[in-house]
């Protein structure tokens, strides 16, 4: 098995910064929708958005983490095969 250069390093790096930030957007987003949640018609929130935009945006940030998470997932699975496909 070939040892693993500086540069594959830093793509290994990368790509858990890409995760971490996929799943921490995704937990943002959760943490957005679990309050959007529990708005009632006695406490509606602030005025300047909707309660369906808010949960909208919400929704949209939470697809951008799990995209970023795919994004990470393929990034490491490529540098995985380029890895093992090179000359000891």
């Amino acid at each position: 098995m070939p040892t693993p250069n500086p540069r594959d390093r830093l793509i290994d790096i990368a790509v858990l910064v890409l995760i971490l930030l996929g799943a921490a957007l995704c937990a943002t987003a959760n943490s957005r929708l679990h309050d959007i949640s529990r708005l009632s018609y006695r406490n509606p929130g602030p005025s300047s958005i909707s309660q369906l935009a808010a949960a909208d945006r919400a929704r949209y940030l939470a697809y951008g983490g799990v995209g970023l998470i795919l994004v990470g997932c393929v990034v490491a699975g490529i540098g995985a095969v380029r890895l093992s496909r090179r000359d000891v």
